[in-house]
């Protein structure tokens, strides 16, 4: 089955991930910062008995020669360990993120590329893959992945946005694997006609765990799709565009997947870090605006006790996804809560991991702020999010204090991780990943690994078994 069947968007993405041009050496700055921040958040969630829990269940692949799992002491087949890789990295709502008409978290798709650039090279049909190959992997997966998401909206049909981290994860291990062309369109082709999740574990009334393991699900399926490739598994060349059985009528409604600017290295060198709260993304600057609030009434004489109301102006997307009452029934309720993110940072002047658990999320001052916070869409801000120039992810909180006629404000319009923030957050990046790995047996070599992840000469010619190696538990 020749290359040229293929649906024209499905080859355009193939071609790109294959090309041979290098990245400019910003962009391969940025994707070892990326995942040094990815790696940092998986070994945290090595110590969260929620992620640790299912891990446990999902060890069918072991074996002495598998692929080494970041954080454990597993080695697993590449579908397992592909799984590990990304719940372990998406698991504490911590990693990077890419905002627009979708959604989504590009190192998701660490997973896949870790697992099958590990697996081939534990083969003797495989040369070994170094950590340049990685990187390089990395910056396209990142851009076909988050391009895709500037202009095509599955959250509106009720879709999850882990539908995109199959498909370019399918993409990633094909090409790192060393596949042909034709064989990364079948991988390609399958992630598109399978089965997609629906966004049901994501919102209220059943937010749940699952939104922790979902990205890891996908990035393994997208790995055994292209593993399927390898065996000569045929693909299906107008997966797309096929009349009412293809993605585009079937899925899309009518309206066709596309791209809407050229791939290059948009997405690496625009990427949004987390840094240093754990919240969802669009609440980032509405915490850091809690933070700085708290300061402001603590200096004037009053307390969290204090406060009448918060008003919080904000986003359509922050609306549709956080804005959220009621009981909250566990961490992953809670950390899609803008209230109770807001509510946190006003009571301790921070938000940490474990603030989405007990014993602070049964604390019934907290609750009782929490219930004093609404938040409102501004349109002016939704236009700005939405600003191709501009991409700001904009809060604004309005707080009244008892006995005080004045309401105290604080509008953020651009969080840490923001590319118009980008030379402040490097140190903190540092700071976080000390941070992650605190609790861990790596604790004592933090500052070897990141000096080692950051340094173009001592990561980039390592192997990626090797690097595996450094974070998996003896």
């Amino acid at each position: 089955m020749g290359c040229a069947e293929f649906d024209e968007l499905l080859v355009q993405l193939v071609d790109y991930a294959y090309e041979q041009t290098t990245f400019d050496d910003e962009a391969l700055r940025l994707a070892r910062y990326c995942l040094l921040d990815s790696i940092g958040c998986a070994i945290a969630a090595s110590s969260d008995s929620d992620c640790m829990r299912l891990m446990r269940g999902a060890q069918f692949s072991r074996h002495s020669e598998g692929v080494p799992v970041a954080g454990t002491a597993l080695r697993l087949g590449p579908v397992e360990a592909a799984f590990h890789l990304g719940s372990m990295i998406r698991w504490l709502e911590f990693n990077d993120t890419w905002l627009a008409q979708e959604w989504g978290h590009p190192s998701d798709n660490l997973g896949a590329i870790l697992a099958s650039a590990a697996w081939c090279s534990l083969s003797e049909n495989h040369p070994t893959v170094n950590m340049t190959d990685v990187l390089h992997t990395m910056i396209r997966t990142y851009e076909i992945h988050g391009v895709l998401c500037l202009s095509n909206c599955f959250n509106a049909l009720g879709i999850d946005h882990v539908v995109l981290v199959k498909v370019a994860s399918s993409i990633a291990s094909a090409q790192i694997m060393g596949l042909s062309k034709a064989q990364a369109l079948s991988a390609l082709s399958n992630a598109v006609i399978d089965g997609h999740s629906l966004r049901t574990y994501r919102h209220a009334p059943n937010a749940g765990t699952r939104k922790s393991w979902a990205a890891g699900d996908a990035t393994a399926r997208g790995l055994q799709l292209a593993l399927f490739a390898e065996t000569g598994e045929m693909g299906y060349p107008t997966a797309l565009t096929a009349s009412r059985w293809g993605f585009n009528e079937a899925v899309l409604r009518g309206s066709p997947l596309n791209l809407s600017r050229n791939l290059s290295d948009f997405v690496i060198k625009n990427i949004l870090f987390k840094v240093p709260n754990p919240a969802e993304y669009h609440a980032q600057t509405a915490v850091e605006a809690a933070i700085n609030l708290r300061a402001r009434i603590l200096a004037e004489g009053f307390s969290p006790e204090h406060i009448e109301s918060v008003r919080v102006e904000t986003t359509r997307p922050a609306i549709q996804i956080i804005d959220k009452s009621g009981p909250m029934k566990n961490s992953a309720d809670r950390d899609h809560c803008l209230q109770y993110m807001v509510a946190v940072g006003l009571k301790t002047g921070n938000l940490t991991i474990n603030d989405f658990h007990e014993p602070v999320a049964s604390d019934p001052h907290l609750e009782t702020l929490r219930l004093k916070i609404t938040c409102t869409e501004r349109p002016s801000f939704t236009e700005s999010y939405y600003d191709p120039e501009k991409r700001a992810i904009p809060n604004a909180l309005f707080l009244k204090c008892y006995g005080r006629e004045e309401e105290f404000t604080e509008t953020i319009e651009y969080p840490l991780g923001h590319v118009r923030r980008r030379e402040e957050c490097f140190d903190a990046l540092l700071t976080k990943f000390h941070l992650n790995l605190s609790n861990s047996p790596l604790h004592d070599h933090s500052v070897f690994l990141s000096e080692t992840l950051i340094s173009e000469s001592k990561l980039d010619a390592m192997p990626v078994l090797d690097f595996l190696k450094m974070f998996a538990w003896d």
